[in-house]
């Protein structure tokens, strides 16, 4: 679902589902770089930080699905 809505342009909504999918499988790497770039075509930079760190916990609350 977050590679269906980033491929329409909607950023925010693939990042909610980015973050799902890592709730299921923290290890996903890819998911995890798709993840960062949804937040950075939203300049959420501030959130980019989290991802980088992989603050799952952070991301879950500031983009709940």
């Amino acid at each position: 679902m977050g590679i269906s809505y980033a491929n329409q342009s909607m950023y925010e909504e693939s990042i909610r589902y980015y973050v799902r999918a890592l709730a299921m499988n923290p290890k996903a790497d890819n998911a995890w770089q798709y993840l960062r770039i949804s937040l950075s075509c939203v300049s959420r930079n501030d959130m980019v930080e989290a991802c980088d760190s992989r603050n799952l916990e952070l991301l879950q609350k500031e983009f709940p699905l």
